[in-house]
């Protein structure tokens, strides 16, 4: 008989202080963008505990040599944010469960950087 994995989304330690000046900014700024990016984070995050698979695979030699000494990551994936922000993670497991690791979040100009994009 097939047991059912547990899926569970777990935070890097820069995730965690994105996430916390993020919170910061919206009760200094009451910034309605920031609010939206905030709730979009959110809701990506309760998507990934129902299918971990949800983002796009970004292709190995796209991975920053960053996530791969810093991680160890095999696996990279990518979810478009509001206002071309991306969320990064990884995917880890087990026989048991599945885990979602949220790495971090970036403004598109970041993300191209990091991952070797040109501008056209």
């Amino acid at each position: 008989m097939k047991t059912k994995k547990r899926i569970r989304v777990k935070y890097s330690p820069i995730f965690e202080k994105q996430l916390k000046e993020l919170r910061e900014v919206i009760k200094e700024k009451d910034s309605k963008f920031h609010k939206q990016l905030l709730k979009a984070i959110e809701r990506e995050k309760d998507y990934l505990l129902i299918n971990p698979h949800r983002g796009i695979q970004v292709p190995k030699d796209r991975m920053p040599k960053e996530y791969i000494g810093k991680y160890g990551v095999t696996n990279l994936w990518k979810v478009n944010l509001p206002d071309y922000w991306r969320m990064v993670y990884t995917i880890v497991g087990n026989e048991l469960e599945i885990v979602s690791i949220l790495l971090e979040f970036m403004d598109h100009k970041e993300y191209d950087k990091l991952f070797r994009y040109r501008k056209k």
